[in-house]
C-alpha cells in the first residue's frame, strides 16, 4: 500500500477502515483517562478551529478528525489512529502563541497522515507482541491499604501510543511545520515549541516523561527547526506570532497552571510511597482551585492513601458533584462510597457506566454496591 506522505509502497496489515474504527473506538477512553475535557467550551472551540484549519491542508483531509483539550496536567499531547488528537492543560499553559499551538497539533496530524501507529501496529503484529486488553482492579486483600482504582490504567495498548522513532518524529517535525505554513501561521511557532519542551527536559525532567517517553526530544531536532525556518521566504518567516489570540482565549488554563503544577508533584510524591507529602501538595492545589472537580477527586486519593477516610469521603463526593460528567470523579466517589452509603455509591457508579461503559473496575464496585443494599 502507497503511504500517504511519502508515496512508497510499505506493508499493510490494518487497512485504512481498521485504521479509523480503532481510534474511534479508543478514543473516549482516552479522553476519561487524561481526566477528561477540560471544561471550557471557547478552548475547546479554539482548539478544534485551529487543529482543523491544519487537517484541511494535510496529506489526509477527508479522515473525520477530532481534537479535545484534556484535563492531564502532565504536558502532553497524542494522537490515535485516523486522526482523534489531545493536547494536554499541561501543554496549552505552556504555549505563548497560537502558532506554538498549530506546531504541536500540525506535527500530531503528521503522526497521522504518515500512519506511524500503524507502522507500529505492524512491527508488532509481526514480533507478536500486541497487547489490547481492559484495566484490572487494583484493589488488594487489605481493605484499608487498597490502591484506589482511579487513575489505573483503564486500557491496556502497546500499539497506539507506542513510542515513535526519532526518523518518525523528524518527520512529523517536517510536516507540522509544512502544515503549519500551509495554514497561514508563522513557522517560528515550531521553534518557541521545541524551545518549551527543551526547557521542560533540562529543568523539570519528570514533569512530561510521558511525553518524552512518546516523543524523544533533543537539541537536534530545535537545530533542525531553526534551519529550516531559516531557509523559507521572508514574507512566510517573519509572520508575527499570534500571541494575544492565545492569551485571551487560554487564559484561565494559564493562570490555573501553578495549581494543576501541584498536582503533578503530589502525584509523584504519592507514586513514590511519600503519602503525607503528596497529600499535602494536592491539599494545596486544591486550596488553589477550589472548583476544579478533577483536582478535588484527585486530593480524595491522597486523603485516602494517608488513611483519613472521612475527609477523603467528603472531598471524593465534592468532586464528583464538580467534575460528574468525567469518569474518574465518579469511579472514585463510587468505590468509596461502597461501604458507608452504596446507594450513594451505586448512583455514582452509573454514571460512571454511562460515561464509559463496558470498564470492569466499574461493574465489580457495583456488584458490590448491590451486595452492600441486599440486592
Amino acid at each position: 500500500v502507497a503511504n500517504p506522505v511519502t508515496g512508497k509502497s510499505q506493508l499493510d496489515l490494518m487497512g485504512e477502515s481498521q485504521e479509523l474504527e480503532l481510534g474511534r473506538s479508543l478514543y473516549s477512553p482516552y479522553i476519561q483517562q487524561s481526566l477528561g475535557p477540560i471544561d471550557d467550551p471557547d478552548l475547546q472551540a479554539y482548539v478544534r478551529r485551529v487543529g482543523g484549519s491544519l487537517a484541511a491542508v494535510s496529506h489526509r483531509p477527508g479522515l473525520p478528525y477530532e481534537f479535545t483539550a484534556v484535563d492531564d496536567p502532565t504536558p502532553n499531547a497524542f494522537a490515535l489512529p485516523g486522526g482523534k488528537i489531545c493536547v494536554t492543560r499541561g501543554l496549552l499553559s505552556r504555549f505563548e502563541s497560537e502558532d506554538g499551538m498549530a506546531a504541536v497539533v500540525g506535527h500530531e496530524i503528521g503522526h497521522v497522515t504518515a500512519r506511524h501507529a500503524v507502522s507500529a501496529y505492524n512491527r508488532q503484529i509481526l514480533a507478536g507482541l500486541i497487547v489490547l486488553g481492559a484495566g484490572v482492579y487494583a484493589s488488594t486483600s487489605d481493605d484499608d491499604a487498597a490502591p484506589l482504582v482511579g487513575l489505573c490504567a483503564m486500557i491496556g495498548s502497546q500499539l497506539v501510543l507506542a513510542k515513535y522513532s526519532r526518523d518518525q518524529e523528524r518527520q512529523s517535525d517536517e510536516l507540522g511545520l509544512d502544515y503549519a505554513v500551509k495554514a497561514g501561521y508563522s513557522p517560528r511557532g515550531m521553534i518557541e515549541t521545541h524551545k518549551v519542551l527543551l526547557s521542560l527536559q533540562q529543568r523539570a525532567p519528570g514533569l512530561a516523561d510521558r511525553m518524552f517517553a512518546s516523543h524523544p526530544m533533543s537539541a537536534e531536532r530545535l537545530a533542525t527547526a531553526e534551519k529550516r525556518v531559516a531557509a523559507l521566504p521572508p514574507e512566510v518567516r517573519d509572520r508575527p506570532l499570534r500571541s494575544e489570540p492565545y492569551r485571551r482565549t487560554a487564559g484561565q488554563v494559564i493562570a490555573d497552571r501553578p495549581a494543576w503544577d501541584l498536582v503533578v508533584e503530589g502525584q509523584t510524591l504519592l507514586a513514590g510511597k511519600k503519602v503525607k507529602e503528596g497529600e499535602a501538595k494536592l491539599a494545596e492545589a486544591a486550596r488553589k482551585a477550589p472548583s476544579a472537580g478533577v483536582i478535588r477527586t484527585l486530593h480524595a486519593i491522597g486523603l485516602y492513601r494517608a488513611k483519613q477516610g472521612g475527609a477523603a469521603i467528603a472531598e471524593a463526593r465534592e468532586g464528583a458533584r464538580l467534575a460528574g460528567g468525567v469518569f474518574i470523579p465518579r469511579l472514585v466517589a463510587g468505590e468509596l462510597l461502597v461501604k458507608p452509603a452504596p446507594a450513594e455509591a451505586l448512583t455514582n457508579l452509573d454514571a460512571a457506566e454511562k460515561i464509559l461503559p463496558g470498564i470492569a473496575d466499574v461493574a465489580l464496585l457495583r456488584g458490590r454496591a448491590f451486595e452492600a443494599l441486599g440486592r
